[in-house]
């Protein structure tokens, strides 16, 4: 019964627990707005990647069609059904005993972001730090991107034979406080003072930067595709009273930053080729473009080959997916869903658990294992079987719901630095379990859904209890 009236006044009367927002009439609408809006994107978002390996331009050979869709349906469904479960929890700020000290914990964060610079350009481009290499790493990486990411790649798979050293395990350590200045800075920019705030663009340009060394996308992406979210978050009365100039605004910054990075995208991959335009065949798999398909037969071949990757990039890990679904299962222990779990496991176990992974096991069907992607989905059902997978769906879209709700309606500050990780997760679920797979990320969400479940007041039931 308390569980019900708290529902109910939650439900009834949300107006009251919105101190992040101002009353504005027509308040139910204008609270549905602002708690629906990240599902309905993310559902939307995810029917796009699977129309795109549907319909895209690539043929894919998919032989189990029923299954692969099948499945592909209940996830989504499972993840609207545990968002829809989570909003009607109570939002809540974080209690004074967690309380976070702004601008402190941004101006500590930096200076450990600014202390560690070294031996992160170290971890990302596999290289040792020195102003003038890391100088010409960038200009090269914007150059040739593709010739960053061949190095990258080189020094990664020899740094992955060699012993973990004392600045490994520091790392590990500190990746949750480094993680936490960009989200606490975005989102509090008003509270911070203007040498912080350069502080914090000078630091982001130097990050950008190190990612532009290593020749990769994926800090660039994540950059393009978080900012905009953040600041959506930080006024998210915009979603219930939407305006044509803050929809233009974030449509700029979001089409300068796909700009942007389809450009660096496709010139990675050109240098990737050996400077050989990108050929619309994978020689890998056997999969290639359809040499009839409209929406890229009559477009310059540089052109058809940067849309093709993205198309490929963007709903190609569901062929993977299809692959693993027709493989039995092997328990792999709970660390089957991400490199940086399995490489802990190797300390304890002679045979590398990697091996037994739904991914792992279908290279030899000319499906790469560490070239291609394969969804989310293969890597949590390594360990929770593909059922196990749908109910790992729920609870995260209800984690997301939860996380959400705190953030938009208390501006909890724990739950602003954890709601980036969880977006980090959801855009990812088309390639792979990019949340869990690697430690600058796990480590992060692991120490900060720890810290926002404490900092969350208890319930009354709660305190019943224990």
């Amino acid at each position: 019964m308390l569980v019900n009236r708290i529902s109910n006044q939650w439900t009834t009367s949300r107006v009251s627990f919105t101190p992040a927002v101002a009353p504005h009439r027509g308040n139910a609408k204008w609270n549905r707005r602002i708690v629906l809006s990240p599902i309905i994107f993310f559902e939307i978002y995810l029917s796009a990647s699977v129309l795109t390996f549907a319909f895209g331009p690539w043929e894919w050979p998919v032989s189990n069609p029923w299954t692969l869709y099948s499945f592909l349906i209940l996830a989504q469904v499972a993840l609207l059904a545990g968002y829809l479960n989570g909003i009607k929890k109570r939002p809540s700020p974080a209690s004074s005993r967690f309380r976070v000290p702004m601008p402190t914990a941004v101006v500590v964060s930096l200076i450990a972001n600014y202390l560690w610079v070294g031996q992160l350009y170290r971890y990302r481009t596999g290289q040792v730090f020195d102003l003038a290499a890391a100088v010409r790493a960038a200009t090269s990486g914007l150059t040739d991107p593709g010739r960053g990411y061949d190095e990258r790649v080189k020094n990664y798979l020899q740094r992955a034979t060699e012993a973990s050293t004392i600045q490994d395990y520091i790392g590990l350590a500190l990746f949750p406080l480094l993680w936490i200045a960009f989200p606490l800075a975005v989102f509090f920019w008003h509270q911070l003072s203007v040498p912080i705030r350069i502080a914090f663009i000078v630091w982001t340009i130097m990050d950008l930067f190190t990612w532009v060394a290593a020749g990769t996308n994926k800090g660039i992406a994540d950059f393009v595709i978080l900012l905009p979210c953040l600041l959506l978050a930080r006024k998210p009365a915009m979603l219930a009273n939407i305006r044509w100039r803050n929809v233009l605004l974030i449509g700029l910054i979001v089409v300068i930053g796909m700009t942007a990075l389809l450009a660096f995208f496709s010139a990675g991959m050109l240098g990737r080729s050996g400077g050989r335009l990108m050929l619309l065949y994978d020689a890998q798999s056997g999969v290639g473009v359809a040499p009839d398909y409209l929406v890229l037969s009559h477009l310059p071949l540089a052109v058809q080959g940067a849309l093709a990757s993205v198309a490929m990039y963007f709903g190609g890990g569901y062929y993977g997916l299809s692959l693993t679904l027709q493989e039995p299962f092997v328990f792999c222990y709970g660390v089957g869903n991400s490199y940086f779990l399995e490489g802990l496991s190797r300390h304890l176990v002679s045979t590398p658990l990697i091996q037994n992974t739904y991914p792992a096991r279908i290279d030899t069907r000319r499906w790469n294992f560490y070239g291609k992607w394969h969804s989310i989905y293969p890597w949590i059902a390594s360990d929770l079987t593909f059922p196990g997978t749908l109910v790992f769906m729920f609870l995260m879209g209800r984690l997301f719901a939860v996380v959400w709700l705190d953030v938009a309606f208390c501006r909890n500050p724990w739950a602003v630095c954890l709601l980036p990780l969880l977006l980090i997760m959801l855009f990812y679920i088309p390639a792979n379990n990019q949340l869990l797979a690697f430690s600058p990320a796990a480590m992060p969400f692991f120490t900060l859904l720890v810290l926002w479940i404490l900092s969350r007041p208890r319930s009354p039931i709660r305190r019943r209890i224990l």
